[in-house]
């Protein structure tokens, strides 16, 4: 029987096995070794489900995770510190989108209460994502997400600016409900990232 990763839809297929870590053909899934992580998103076993026989398997990587490389690549090599306008554009839209189906943005921490329902309830774009609001600064920690590799390929080429929508869109979102604009840093963590927004100024 196969099974799919929720995070990122990997199937594994017990007649292939997991060969590159160490799993042979034939292995069923509830044979798999106790450390056995997703070979594409790096998320545990409990958050696989039965797929059944006939589940189509993705290959390769997801079409619109190489089309965000290559824009954001291409977006950073012609303006370079200047794409942070429009990175921030992606917060816009997706604000505009979440008020647009009810959320709530009356102070922090419902609007990052908001922005994890969204991406996480709603669309399951990662794993989890942990918040901590202390009124100057706020602590995102993103696990097991589906933009990790993408991030992570953007970062080991030098692109400095981030399309990740969880950060823009929680940027946004606390702008919206303090009034101030937050400058974004962001961290490699595990299969995630930890992001850190910092009030800088006034809107």
């Amino acid at each position: 029987m196969n099974y799919q990763c929720e995070i990122c839809h990997y199937i594994y297929e017990p007649e292939n096995g997991d060969p590159e870590s160490g799993v042979d053909p034939g292995t069923p899934f509830n044979e798999l070794p106790g450390d056995w992580l997703c070979p594409r998103c790096g998320i545990d076993k409990s958050s696989f489900e039965m797929a059944g026989s006939d589940a189509k398997i993705p290959k390769g990587k997801d079409p619109l995770l190489i089309m965000v490389q290559g824009l954001t690549q291409g977006l950073w090599t012609i303006a370079g510190n200047g794409s942070y306008s429009v990175t921030r554009q992606i917060g816009r839209t997706f604000l505009e989108e979440l008020k647009s189906k009810g959320f709530n943005f009356d102070d922090g921490e419902k609007s990052l209460e908001s922005v994890r329902s969204y991406f996480i309830e709603t669309h399951h774009l990662a794993g989890d994502l942990e918040y901590a609001f202390t009124g100057e600064e706020v602590d995102l920690k993103v696990k097991n997400c589906r933009f990790f590799p993408v991030c992570s390929q953007l970062e080991n080429h030098g692109v400095l600016i981030t399309t990740c929508p969880y950060t823009n869109t929680a940027a946004q979102a606390m702008e919206e409900a303090t009034g101030y604009r937050f400058r974004i840093n962001k961290e490699p963590n595990g299969f995630g990232h930890q992001i850190k927004l910092k009030k800088v100024s006034k809107v």
